[in-house]
């Protein structure tokens, strides 16, 4: 017990801040270990996005969370999928709209010997049947495409029961109702301005001081002070890795709109001039914004593209500027402090992410929760670990730009005609020679996401797996059919998305 960790402080609020608390506090023992968490009053946070992934749902749970009582506090809506939009405008034997679906959850079922659906897809594609596109085999798409939502208000459906969905969300009001769980539960919240760090003669951190609470000492530091990096980069001096080399988009300029007549239960990302656009439903309004690089449009342009996307009056407009530093921090962890949110990395929401690393930034560290040895080898793993989480999102953010059939000049010309990583570059290399992907044991993105975007971009295999060669065709077209007539039953039995919400916000 004398080697224990006994106190943390947390630097930074915000959604990361507040998911650290809350995570920690619910595992950790407060007799035990203490939790403190001291923020500013007058540096604001960075909500880029408000939409998250199914992991999220999970962690709600472990905090003992009603979800009913999340959607009302939080404004948030369900999302089932993201539909990108014109991202192959004009691309050569385009048919059909340019939609192109990254549903959450499983895509139909294995046929036989438990291969996924995808290969037998594909061998009908390539001895010309025709049998859709490989994500209309999603209930998912079909749930978004009808406006559905994924329960009753009474009951759950198969889609809440597996846990596959997320939710859209406004980030300022999550991170005042975790604040809130958390500190009901114990956590000490200090609001207060960081002035100093002091480190001691073996460069750990020894104390943080305050402005108006004078000097802060813990056993752990944790940093979520957001791109200022206060801790692990100032005072530590720990190097930033540049991604901005494979992703292009440094900036985003954000503009809410009010409450549209329908509520769709996905996220829409819409390709622009130099970047993409978002459109995220939430209960009392709609979050519009646009992600671009700066290379290839300058801020007020880009803010008049976004304008005129979101359909509003040019003159009455007010859109608010961000800039972002694309990449991760060399070490997520270094002596007694850690990480997590903003100050261990960014990667441009594309896929909805940022809630997701940090929510795994402080789900690892429990992972690898260290005594007063701070064992190296325990800190190197839980970096090489976090290396992997990031790497992993950044090949498949990556992976849009890489297969994008824009005619445009310019940057999504640039996109396609940059190296890929490594990794994808050996993963795209495997997939096109065999469909396969070597993400099977991914964290976060599984192969029904890959297949879903790359069959959507029109990246198809050289060839099917062998064993769909084992199944009659008859008998996999057959067992095809049952999985669409299956999930137009269960849609048809569910309410309107919109009306849902409703319904639970007026069930207070």
């Amino acid at each position: 017990m004398s080697e224990s960790i006994k106190n943390i402080l947390i630097v930074g609020g915000g959604t990361s801040g507040w998911i650290t608390a809350a995570y920690l506090n619910r595992f950790l023992d407060p007799a035990r270990c203490s939790i403190t968490l001291v923020e500013s009053a007058t540096v604001g946070t960075i909500g880029v996005g408000e939409a998250t992934v199914p992991p999220l749902m999970p962690l709600l749970r472990a905090l003992g969370i009603n979800e009913d009582d999340f959607l009302r506090q939080c404004h948030a809506t369900y999302k089932l999928g993201i539909k990108f939009v014109d991202w192959n405008r004009g691309a050569a034997g385009l048919q059909g709209k340019d939609e192109i679906w990254h549903p959450f959850g499983p895509i139909g079922a294995p046929v036989v010997n438990n291969l996924p659906l995808f290969h037998h897809w594909l061998r009908d594609r390539r001895a010309g049947v025709e049998s859709g596109t490989y994500t209309s085999y999603s209930l998912h798409v079909l749930l978004a495409e009808m406006g559905r939502a994924p329960r009753t208000l009474a009951e759950g459906s198969i889609v809440t029961r597996h846990g596959a969905y997320a939710y859209h969300l406004d980030a300022h009001a999550f991170a005042d109702y975790l604040s809130g769980v958390a500190t009901q539960r114990g956590v000490v919240r200090i609001t207060d301005d960081v002035r100093n760090v002091e480190l001691d003669d073996r460069g750990f951190i020894r104390w943080v001081e305050t402005e108006g609470h004078g000097r802060l000492a813990a056993d752990l530091f944790i940093d979520c002070s957001g791109f200022s990096g206060l801790l692990i980069e100032k005072a530590l001096g720990d190097d930033h890795i540049d991604w901005s080399n494979h992703l292009f988009c440094d900036r985003a300029v954000v503009l809410p709109t009010p409450r549209a007549a329908k509520m769709p239960p996905y996220t829409s990302a819409t390709a622009l001039s130099a970047g993409w656009a978002w459109k995220i439903p939430l209960h009392h309004r709609v979050g519009n914004g646009y992600v671009y690089s700066s290379r290839f449009i300058s801020d007020e342009s880009a803010a008049h593209e976004l304008v005129r996307h979101a359909g509003e009056d040019p003159s009455g407009a007010s859109p608010m500027q961000l800039k972002m530093r694309v990449g991760r921090r060399e070490n997520f962890w270094m002596k007694n402090c850690v990480s997590v949110g903003l100050a261990a990395g960014f990667l441009e929401p594309l896929e909805s992410t940022g809630i997701y690393l940090a929510q795994t930034g402080v789900e690892r560290l429990l992972d690898h929760f260290p005594d007063m040895q701070f064992n190296p080898a325990l800190i190197a793993r839980y970096n090489a670990t976090m290396g992997t989480e990031f790497a992993q999102v950044r090949d498949f953010i990556i992976l849009h730009y890489l297969l994008n059939q824009r005619k445009d000049d310019g940057f999504w010309r640039a996109n396609r005609e940059a190296a890929p990583p490594d990794s994808l570059a050996q993963t795209l290399e495997f997939y096109d020679q065999t469909g396969l992907v070597d993400w099977n044991h991914a964290p976060l993105f599984t192969e029904t996401s890959f297949y879903a975007i790359a069959s959507g971009f029109g990246r198809l295999p050289r060839t099917y797996h062998p064993m769909a060669d084992q199944t009659d065709p008859a008998l996999s077209r057959r067992t095809m059919a049952e999985i669409k007539t299956k999930n137009l039953e269960l849609a048809n039995s569910l309410p309107d998305h919109g009306a849902l919400i409703d319904a639970v916000n007026a069930a207070r």
